[in-house]
Formats: C-alpha cells, sequence, structure tokens
C-alpha cells in the first residue's frame, strides 16, 4: 500500500488551487472594467493597440479602408449604381412595411442584392430578431452580468475582438462602441449557449452583424443563426466540428461528381477542402472574397440557409478552374483561394451572383444541393440560457489534452489524406506504366478488357485500380459508342468471362509473391487491382440477368448520342422510352458533362 501524501501538501495544493481562481478572477474582473470605461480618456491603451489613421487611407461605404487615395470624382457608372440602390431603397422600404412580401418577389429582391441602407431592417426579419427580443425581454442584459462574474473565455474572447476588422472604422479604435459591443455579445452568449461556450470563428460572424445591428440584437441574430435548423452554425462551432465534417465530405462528393478534373488536381497536390473551405463555411465567405461580395452571400444565406455556403463553395471553384489548373503546387492554389480572390475576385458581384444562382439550380437537378441529414450532435442539447458552472480546470484557463472527439477529428483528416494520397498514386501508377503483375498486359489492355463487361453504352469509360469508373477523351468515346453492338457482344460473353478469372488467379497468385517491404506498393496495387476485377466479375453476373431489359435502354442511348449529342440533359431524359431508359440515360448524360466540366454552363462574364 502507498502511504497517503502528507497534510501539508494537499493544503498547498488547494492554496494554489485557489490563488489560480482569484487571480483568473481578477483578470476577468480588470478586462470587463476596461471595456466598461470604453474611449474614457483614463482607459490605458498599449501603442500598438490603436493603429492610427494614417492619411492615405480611403475609407468605403462599408467602412473598411484601402491603400489607395479617394478619386477627385466618380465616374459614370458610380452615378449609375448609386441611382439604381437609391431606387430599390425606395421599393424595399415599401415591402419591409408590409412584411412577409410574396415569396417569389423576395426570393427576386434578395438575389438583386438587399440596399446597404436596407440591411438593418432587412436582416431583422429574416432572422426574427424583434419576435426573440420580444419573447426574451430582460434575458441578454441577465446573460452579461452573469457573464461579469463567471466566463471563463473572457481572455481569449479579449484576444480576438483587439484583432477583428481592425482596418474598419467600427472596430479601428481599441474599446471603441462596436468592440465594447462585441465584447458583450460574444460573453454574454457564451453563458447563454454554455453547451457552445466560445469558438473564434464567432467573433467575426458576431462583427458582422453589428456592423448593421444593436448589440442586444446582434446578439439575438447569432443565436438565430447557431440554434436555428436553417443556418445550424451550432454543428460548425461545438467540439468536433460535426457539421464542417459532413459539409466538407459532400464539397468533395460534389467535385467529385461535376469537377472532377479540378478535384483530381487538388488531390494530386495533396489540396484538402478542409485547408481552403474552413472559413468559407465558419463565417460565410468573410474575409475570403470582397467585403462586398461576402456580404451579397450572407443576403442569401440569411434567406436560403446553409445550402448556400456549399453551393458558393462550388461558384468560386467553378469561376476560377482554369486559374487553379495552371497552378502546380499546394502553396500556390491556398494562395490563390485564401489571399488574391479577397483582393481582386476577377468577377464584379451580380455576374459572381448570377453564377451562384445557376449552380445552385443545377446542384438542385443533381440532388446534390442538400447534403446529408445532420445529427444530433449538431444542434444544442441543453436548455439554453441555463447556468452550468464551469469545472476548475476552465476557471482557471489551464491548457488541456485533446478530447476523443478532437483526436478524431484529426484522424479522420490524416486517413481521408491518405486515401486521396492512395487514389493518386494508383491512377498515376496504372495511367503511365503496365501493370503491376511485370507481364505482358499493360493497364490499357486491363482497362479495354473489363469496361465491356459493365454496360452495352459504357465501353466509353475506363477502370481504374481503385474500381473508380473515369471517362475517356470525347473522340474515343463516340467512337466506342458508335461501334458497340449487341450481337458482338453477346459473342464476347463467354471470352470475357474467361479472361477475368484467368485475371483474377494471375493477380492473387503475384500478390502472395511480394514478401519484403519495398514491394509494398506493389502488394498495394495488386490488391486494388484484385477488387476491381472481382467487383467486375460479380456485376457481370447481375447484368446478364437483366440484359434483355438493359439492352433497350442502350440502344436507345446510342441513337441519342448519335443523334442529338448537342440537345440538352432534360431533352435527352424526356426521350428515353421508358424508367429504366431514363436512369440509363441520366447517368450517361451525367457522365458525359463531368468529363467536359461543362456541368455548369455559367458564362463567360470575366471582367
Amino acid at each position: 500500500m502507498t502511504a497517503a501524501p502528507p497534510a501539508h501538501d494537499n493544503g498547498e495544493q488547494q492554496q494554489q488551487q485557489h490563488a489560480l481562481v482569484k487571480r483568473a478572477e481578477d483578470e476577468r474582473e480588470d478586462i470587463f472594467k476596461r471595456y466598461d470605461l470604453g474611449l474614457d480618456p483614463n482607459n490605458v491603451v498599449d501603442s500598438w493597440e490603436n493603429p492610427t489613421f494614417e492619411i492615405y487611407h480611403i475609407t468605403d461605404k462599408y467602412g473598411f479602408m484601402h491603400d489607395s487615395r479617394l478619386p477627385s470624382s466618380r465616374d459614370s457608372q458610380e452615378v449609375q449604381r448609386t441611382r439604381i440602390e437609391l431606387e430599390r431603397d425606395k421599393k424595399w422600404v415599401k415591402m419591409l412595411n408590409h412584411w412577409p412580401p410574396p415569396q417569389e418577389k423576395l426570393h427576386k429582391r434578395v438575389y438583386k442584392g438587399i440596399p446597404d441602407r436596407m440591411r438593418w431592417p432587412a436582416w431583422k426579419q429574416l432572422l426574427n430578431v424583434q419576435h426573440s427580443m420580444e419573447t426574451n425581454a430582460g434575458v441578454y442584459m441577465r446573460m452579461l452580468q452573469m457573464a461579469k462574474q463567471n466566463a471563463t473565455e473572457t481572455r481569449q474572447i479579449d484576444a480576438d475582438v483587439n484583432r477583428q476588422f481592425r482596418d474598419n472604422l467600427a472596430y479601428r479604435e481599441r474599446y471603441s462602441v462596436k468592440q465594447c459591443s462585441l465584447f458583450n455579445v460574444l460573453n454574454a452568449y457564451s453563458i447563454y449557449n454554455s453547451e457552445l461556450g466560445y469558438c473564434q470563428g464567432m467573433a467575426c460572424v458576431a462583427g458582422v452583424l453589428l456592423l448593421y445591428m444593436q448589440e442586444e440584437e446582434a446578439f439575438w441574430a447569432l443565436n438565430t443563426l447557431i440554434t436555428d435548423r436553417k443556418y445550424g452554425m451550432h454543428g460548425l462551432f461545438i467540439e468536433g466540428f460535426p457539421k464542417l465534417t459532413r459539409f466538407i465530405e459532400h464539397h468533395d462528393r460534389i467535385l467529385s461528381k461535376i469537377m472532377r478534373k479540378l478535384h483530381k488536381h487538388f488531390m494530386k497536390h495533396n489540396v484538402d477542402a478542409l485547408l481552403y473551405a474552413i472559413k468559407w463555411f465558419f463565417v460565410v465567405f468573410v474575409e475570403r472574397v470582397p467585403f462586398s461580395l461576402s456580404l451579397r452571400v450572407w443576403d442569401i444565406f440569411l434567406l436560403d440557409g446553409d445550402r448556400v455556403i456549399l453551393a458558393m463553395a462550388v461558384t468560386i471553384l467553378y469561376l476560377h478552374k482554369d486559374e487553379l489548373l495552371r497552378l502546380k503546387d499546394m502553396d500556390g492554389i491556398i494562395e490563390y483561394l485564401q489571399v488574391k480572390l479577397h483582393k481582386n475576385f476577377g468577377y464584379n458581384d451580380d455576374d459572381a451572383i448570377q453564377a451562384l444562382e445557376r449552380v445552385m439550380k443545377k446542384l438542385k437537378d443533381l440532388k446534390l444541393d442538400v447534403p446529408p441529414p445532420a445529427k444530433s450532435n449538431e444542434f444544442p442539447t441543453r436548455p439554453l440560457g441555463m447556468f452550468v458552472e464551469a469545472d476548475r480546470e476552465k476557471k482557471t484557463g489551464r491548457r488541456r489534452d485533446y478530447t476523443d472527439t478532437e483526436k478524431q477529428v484529426l484522424t479522420d483528416v490524416i486517413s481521408r489524406q491518405e486515401q486521396n494520397a492512395i487514389e493518386v498514386q494508383s491512377t498515376v501508377s496504372y495511367e503511365t506504366s503496365e501493370c503491376a503483375t511485370g507481364d505482358a498486359y499493360s493497364m490499357k489492355t486491363y482497362q479495354s478488357m473489363t469496361s465491356l463487361a459493365t454496360s452495352p453504352a459504357i465501353s466509353r469509360c475506363s477502370l481504374y485500380s481503385n474500381g473508380s469508373v473515369i471517362t475517356g477523351p470525347e473522340d474515343s468515346r463516340s467512337q466506342s459508342v458508335n461501334n458497340l453492338n449487341y450481337i458482338w457482344q453477346q459473342k464476347q460473353q463467354h471470352h470475357l468471362h474467361y479472361m477475368q478469372h484467368t485475371s483474377a488467379d494471375r493477380l492473387s497468385n503475384q500478390r502472395h509473391s511480394y514478401c519484403s517491404e519495398s514491394d509494398s506498393r506493389n502488394r498495394l496495387d495488386l490488391d486494388r487491382a484484385l477488387e476491381a476485377l472481382q467487383g467486375q466479375q460479380l456485376q457481370m453476373q447481375l447484368e446478364n440477368q437483366h440484359h434483355q431489359q438493359t439492352q433497350p435502354a442502350a440502344h436507345n442511348v446510342r441513337n441519342l448520342m448519335q443523334n442529338g449529342a448537342d440537345k440538352p440533359q432534360e431533352k435527352l431524359l424526356n426521350n428515353a422510352v421508358n424508367h429504366n431508359d431514363k436512369n440509363y440515360v441520366h447517368n450517361v448524360v451525367d457522365d458525359v458533362d463531368d468529363d467536359n466540366d461543362d456541368a455548369l454552363s455559367v458564362e463567360n462574364t470575366r471582367l
């Protein structure tokens, strides 16, 4: 048995813990006092905290300063934009006085852009702020007072407030009105939603709201964005970031469907979506695209919900696809998406929003506009406004170890990157070299052999070692479709069946012959090739059972692609003779769109 620690040691530990808690409480009290003083001359401000107002800066209508001089006169285009915005002001005033308007009219006007002077009342209506304030009278002030006594995130919030929007006049001066409001809102909400507490991305979201709202209005607007299932930001900020993971996976799924070439380019250069999309999803593109464009996206986001975020991410990548494909390293791609687009997006706001609207329609047609359903951990489970006292570690601000949820997030990221690397490696290996068995069969021969087993009209596709089907060039695709016929394929069925069994046996035997660590890559390639062959054998058996049903579909596809290759996808679908034909044509035409990267027919509105 181990001896119990001396009593005086326990007493010293308790005194140390008490001293740490007392120090944290004093620090919190001191920070709140400084924000209460605000711009009072007696308030102590370090020199580095208050940037000076240089004369060469200009301020745009949103309060942001730029390193260029103000033009001496306005050009004709700016005058025209001002006139149009004044006319829209009148229409919005009338519409807000008769709220709610018809949905079609609201949709049309929001997508045209809410006039900047009308964003305050319009955003309050879209987020139902007034109703929240009336039904929760006095709650905000009570949460703020409780935060002054019990908040555990005060130090981190203070640091984030000090660096949020410092190039904007509203937040430029230390302890300015808006800085104090932002500090109060974040501390009060950390108490109101004790399950969530505070996450750094929340400072930017609340900061945008405070540019157009008063303090308590911004508090309830933030609460709607976090707790309402239409926006669901709770899942973005909660520990483990479950919604971020779900959106990243769906984002990758969309790219693999409609921008396959760019998706492969990203995988080749190890550009994981987490590297560029975190700020897109967390703060709805603020500080990643020009602020005027991000406000337009916010308008639509508040109207249509979180599906807008996924669509805008795809829109950005599609509009800048050519530039991204020219970049040949990860650093260049990330810098382009995170820095360069913020300075110069390359499209004006109207053209970008029109492209977004087209992308949303296309994703809806493909049933990709909505990600998989959210899980229960993406929404609050604890009653809002219920105070829960923090544990000792949180009170003292002691850094804790990663939780199991946080470790799982890191594991998922690493596994996804490894999987992408394996796919890229195997694709490059089989595209450029002979099959890993070392026999006379090259991968091209393997592709031509296995592609015929899928269906009569799908020999235009190539099967790679990872089992994925990737379409080939347009010329070879058309030639393959024109040359296929049912009689020839029937004669080849038995031969293909024999070849696949022979190839599978050869691959299986060859795989066991590798035993050294240097041959691990060859074993991996062989495993994936063997798995693909076995999958093709099973698929061929299933297709033999339904061959009589699928043959008319193949015949119709050939006729459609010969006579109507330039027709819209919808017209091709309508020409199918039955339900099975429609499914078959839909899949084939989608693949055609994917290969050409023309699934999103966004007009070239390059400036």
